[in-house]
Formats: C-alpha cells, sequence, structure tokens
C-alpha cells in the first residue's frame, strides 16, 4: 500500500518525512512530525489516532522502540497496523502487525527509519535507504539556493522516494505523495510550523509530481529570504514609504 522514510539532519536541525501509495491522499493520513518532539507514521490499514499518540508518548519520554510496542495497547486491531517512530536524537522505532498486505518490513540506519507494505519486495527499502545515506554524503556539493539546508534536505528526501518508486514501490501502482520537513523546535505548539508541507492526492506521477512542486516551493522560499534580507537593509523602500 505504501512506503514511507522518517529522518534527520542533525547538523541543520531538520525533521522531514516523506510517503508514497497507490492510496489517494496518502499525506492526509500517514505522516506526522511534532518538530519538538520527533516523526512518526502509521500506515497499512491506517489508523490515524495513533499519530498523535505516538507523539504524545515520545514527548513524555519514551524511546522509540517503546512507543511502537504501545501500538497493541493502543488499537483493537493491531494486526492491521505497520508504525514507524524517529526522535530528535535519531533513534528509531518500527513495528508491522502480522496481517498486513505482503510484501512487508522494515530498514532503520543512522538517523532515519524507512518501512513499507503490499511493496513489489525488498528492493524498494534498499532503494529508498541507500539513497538516503548516499545524499547525506553529497550533502551541500550542489545546492546554492538561499533556502540552503532546507532545499537540500527535502531534495535529498524525495530522491529517496524516486529510489523506491524505480525499483518497483506500491505493488499496485502510483496515485499519491507528501512530504514534510520541520525546524526542530524547544517548545510543542499546534499547529506545528513546516517549511515545507506538500502533496500530490492523486496523480499518475505522484513523486515527479511532488518534486515539482517542491521547486516552487524553494523558490517562494529563496523569494522570502531576499525580500527579508532587502528589508533588513532598506526598510522604508521596501515598505514603498
Amino acid at each position: 500500500m505504501t512506503f514511507t522514510l522518517l529522518a534527520l539532519d542533525r547538523a541543520a536541525g531538520l525533521l522531514g518525512a516523506v510517503t508514497a501509495s497507490r492510496s489517494l491522499a496518502v499525506g492526509n493520513a500517514v505522516l506526522a512530525i511534532d518538530p519538538a518532539v520527533g516523526a512518526v507514521a502509521s500506515q497499512a490499514w491506517t489508523n490515524r489516532a495513533l499519530r498523535g499518540r505516538m507523539l504524545d508518548a515520545l514527548a513524555a519520554g519514551e524511546s522509540p522502540e517503546a512507543v511502537v510496542r504501545r501500538v497493541t495497547e493502543w488499537d483493537e486491531q493491531p494486526e492491521l497496523r505497520q508504525t514507524a517512530v524517529l526522535d530528535l536524537t535519531g533513534r528509531t522505532g518500527a513495528w508491522v502487525g502480522s496481517q498486513t498486505s505482503a510484501w512487508t518490513g522494515q530498514r532503520q540506519g543512522l538517523d532515519y527509519v524507512t518501512v513499507g507494505n503490499l511493496l513489489t519486495g525488498q528492493d524498494v527499502l534498499d532503494a529508498v535507504a541507500d539513497s538516503f545515506e548516499r545524499g547525506g554524503a553529497e550533502a551541500g556539493d550542489s545546492d546554492t539556493s538561499k533556502s540552503g539546508a532546507v532545499a537540500a534536505f527535502a531534495r535529498r528526501l524525495i530522491a529517496a522516494l524516486q529510489a523506491g518508486q524505480g525499483a518497483g514501490g506500491d505493488a499496485r501502482g502510483r496515485q499519491s505523495a507528501a512530504v514534510l520537513v520541520a525546524r526542530r523546535q524547544e517548545l510543542r505548539a499546534h499547529p506545528a510550523e513546516f517549511a515545507i508541507d506538500l502533496r500530490v492526492d492523486d496523480h499518475p506521477h505522484p513523486v515527479a509530481e511532488l518534486e515539482r512542486l517542491l521547486e516552487l516551493r524553494i523558490r517562494d522560499l529563496d523569494e522570502d529570504l531576499a525580500s527579508g534580507a532587502r528589508a533588513a537593509v532598506e526598510p522604508e523602500a521596501i515598505a514603498g514609504t
């Protein structure tokens, strides 16, 4: 049904999440980030309420592995769920119920976790993880936009999603995708603030469309930063006085 990546850029203080699926509007159901706590995903036969419970448990000091194990307490049908958790220190947890649709699995690495179900095989998650790891080694070499670290991290996340799609992705096909990027915060706030919050709800090539939307968002970030820089130097001119 879905494959997802939760990831952390420690140096830049960024949390990110991406997901793709043959389901309609996957971005409305699977991902959640609290910039003061971490990132979570609830998928397979999705229980959206698990996202808030997992974030609250993280905020209370529970480890990601402990949090995902609590799905069996919180859910009347845990055998149908797949969950993932990433905290602000890079620790991860992943859990999958016994009745999720094959192929289903997970891969955890330094500062990331990727999970998926009803995939064409393990190659999908390996492609996601390998791309993300490779992107870390290359980070900073090609990004010249004023939005800097946010743009580089978001592009890295979507490149990983593209790699998973190229390796087979959802066994049923493709329909929707989403990406979130947030700057780490010290205090919880509702609603959370995101630097990047984009969804493609229904498209024949959702990951490619998500990539196109990301470039538009990065352009907007660059323009906002440039306007802010001009205002700091020439406030009266910017105000039109």
